[in-house]
């Protein structure tokens, strides 16, 4: 503080925590700093504010009063043509960045009035500078004329005299800016430069916090708007300090679109998702109607070349993601194709080594069952026993054999005739009688049949009869 005694401006945040907005508080003569200005800047998270800068001041008692604001929207860099730059950008040519302009406005309200702010470099230090000039009437001239209403506001005629006022920097290291009145040239030609007021101080900023103003030297100042005078100090001063003293990108919003590195792992997605949202994007939509308390984005369409160069590069990004996914869905697909492959190429072969073992299996059981049959069927055969001779009598139960062989008796010519006694069917049997007793009994053969005859103790004794239960006796020819 250079005097309390003088008005002093101090810019403080603003009481309502707003990042973006400040208050300007007032001291003089010693008084505690109260309110006199609000300081406010559009919202950074707001479309509208994207790639330009604003700030208005307003009355810190009635937020309505508006006095003044500044809107500057800066110039950008022309695109790079550079293939080596594209590549290196990913695809897309590098963003245009913004020009740090070298003049903007300063626009008054009730009356209006625009103050162009120049800026330039002192000849004598190289320092920079910021020229502006403000009409020494602003009021238009109170009359009964309907000539006089139709004429254009002094603050817009040509021929309205202006003070001219600069801030200058009051060195290169430092950080303090001086604003002083530009004397006159006493001179009616203007040729030299001897006959040249010198400037007058009107104001001090110091440390780009404090803004002082020297009030003996402006009440030489011959201007009827001296508030105004002090609206344009306090907003110049306060853009010199944000736009050409700060960052260039905070102070103009610009906002780079978010890429994501080279290192970082895409997430990965299931490739079905992608077939499902397009057929979603398919179906026809319907218009759905707004939902309460929504309000539709005020962004208006690009107008300069960084907001049309976001819109390519979200574009560029936007197709690479889709051609990232897509390329991704392909790979999953070959993948999962070639695992299904393998998984059907090792079932098929687990079959044949299966069907091959039980082939090896079943062989070995065709060549053991076949063995063990060969054995059995060797084990199964063994030599006919030797038939009798010695002994050829039966042993039964009841009848005596004499020893010795058997010798059949002699007898005669059974053709030979005899008596009547010894006669008897040609047909009959004869039974023996070495072979127990009993009648003998005929065997007629049946009609038209064979005698079945069934062998009988070995089959060398004769046959039996038909039931197989006696023998038969063969009569003597001789008895």
């Amino acid at each position: 503080m250079i005097d309390e005694n003088l008005p002093t401006f101090y810019l403080r945040p603003s009481s309502d925590n707003i990042k973006h907005n400040a208050s300007v508080l007032l001291s003089q003569y010693g008084s505690e700093a109260a309110p006199a200005y609000a300081l406010r800047h559009p919202d950074p998270a707001s479309p509208g504010s994207k790639n330009r800068y604003a700030v208005a001041l307003y009355d810190s008692y009635h937020p309505d009063i508006l006095y003044g604001e500044v809107l500057l929207i800066p110039e950008w860099t022309q695109p790079s043509l550079s293939q080596e730059e594209i590549r290196r950008n990913g695809g897309v040519p590098p963003p245009p960045q913004p020009i740090l302009p070298s003049s903007f406005i300063i626009q008054l309200y009730n009356p209006d009035q625009q103050v162009v702010v120049q800026q330039g470099v002192s000849k004598w230090s190289a320092t920079p500078q910021w020229v502006f000039e403000m009409p020494q009437q602003s009021f238009r001239q109170p009359s009964v004329s309907s000539i006089d209403r139709t004429q254009s506001d002094p603050t817009a005629s040509e021929t309205t005299p202006k003070l001219r006022f600069k801030w200058k920097k009051e060195g290169k290291l430092s950080k303090d800016y001086v604003c002083s009145l530009s004397g006159k040239n006493t001179n009616p030609d203007g040729s030299k430069r001897k006959n040249r007021e010198p400037d007058i101080t009107i104001s001090m900023f110091k440390h780009l916090r404090e803004i002082t103003m020297y009030e003996p030297n402006l009440m030489r100042l011959d201007i009827e708007d001296p508030k105004g005078l002090e609206v344009v100090m306090l907003l110049s001063a306060i853009v010199i300090r944000e736009v050409y003293n700060g960052n260039m990108r905070e102070t103009f919003n610009v906002s780079d679109v978010p890429r994501r590195s080279s290192g970082e792992a895409a997430p990965r997605k299931n490739p079905y998702e992608r077939t499902r949202r397009q057929r979603t994007d398919v179906l026809p939509s319907q218009p759905r109607p707004p939902l309460q308390g929504q309000t539709v984005s005020p962004r208006p369409p690009p107008t300069d070349p960084r907001s049309q160069w976001e819109i390519d590069a979200e574009t560029a990004r936007l197709k690479k993601e889709v051609e990232r996914e897509e390329r991704e869905r392909r790979q999953a697909e070959h993948a999962e194709r070639k695992r299904i492959k393998k998984m059907l190429e090792e079932e098929e072969r687990r079959a044949q080594l299966k069907q091959i073992e039980i082939d090896k299996e079943t062989e070995r059981l065709r060549r053991q069952f076949e063995r063990e049959k060969r054995q059995d069927r060797k084990n199964n055969i063994s030599p006919m026993p030797a038939r009798p001779t010695a002994n050829l009598r039966p042993n039964l139960p009841g009848m005596n054999y004499p020893q010795g062989p058997i010798q059949r008796p002699h007898s005669a010519n059974p053709y030979r005739p005899a008596g009547p006694y010894l006669q008897g069917p040609a047909n009959n049997a004869s039974s023996s009688v070495f072979f127990g007793g009993g009648s003998s009994t005929n065997h007629r053969p049946p009609a038209g049949g064979k005698v079945s005859s069934k062998p009988n103790f070995f089959g060398l004794l004769g046959h039996s009869d038909h039931s197989g239960q006696r023998l038969n006796k063969k009569q003597s020819a001789v008895f």
